[in-house]
């Protein structure tokens, strides 16, 4: 073979073992970024959102959901953190300044009853609260009423402690599906003169 030749075997097989380094490099890189600073994936390790979630299932969470000014919104699910107490898995129903009440099972915000479709039932004790979320919070509440710790034990949330957005369920298979939101203004009815 001719040093000609035996040079250029030399540079393609350079070039082959080089495509094989960067290219697994790169996409270990781009992985590493979505990761980082766009999504996560989550597990579900509670009944409190049942039956949007169940036991089990697991979500992508965008970290980057509330960048450039964003801030969480009425019917979004969210996962924060509570210092001391791990993270959770909620809806929000409040953000600041919205007034919020509590009794018979339904939640009035801003003048109107909410319907809520997605709760698993009614809950069953509640004490009757009313209360405005101050700045920087939100109220959120757990879609199975009757097993869930959220705003109603433990006040509104500071918004610095969310952790991202929920945006689809991955797995199992047969659950997949993205997250639709809710727009309140249509969910609300009219207050009922009687109940």
């Amino acid at each position: 073979m001719a040093t000609g030749d035996r040079s250029r075997e030399s540079g393609r097989r350079f070039g082959r073992v080089m495509l094989r380094i960067i290219i697994p490099v790169i996409f270990a890189g781009a992985m590493w970024h979505v990761f980082t600073n766009m999504a996560r994936f989550g597990t579900v390790t509670s009944e409190s959102m049942t039956p949007t979630f169940r036991l089990g299932d697991y979500y992508i969470l965008r970290v980057d959901a509330y960048n450039n000014g964003r801030s969480p919104r009425r019917g979004d699910i969210i996962v924060f953190d509570r210092p001391g107490d791990g993270t959770f898995l909620k809806r929000v129903i409040g953000v600041a300044d919205d007034r919020i009440g509590i009794g018979r099972g339904q939640v009035w915000l801003n003048g109107s009853w909410l319907q809520e479709p997605y709760i698993k039932e009614e809950p069953v004790t509640e004490l009757p609260m009313a209360i405005r979320v101050p700045d920087g919070h939100l109220f959120v509440l757990g879609d199975n009423r009757n097993h869930s710790e959220d705003s109603r034990d433990y006040g509104p949330i500071p918004v610095e402690n969310v952790m991202g957005k929920v945006t689809k369920v991955v797995w199992p298979l047969s659950r997949v599906r993205g997250i639709a939101p809710i727009d309140y203004q249509q969910a609300a009815r009219s207050v009922p003169n009687s109940r």
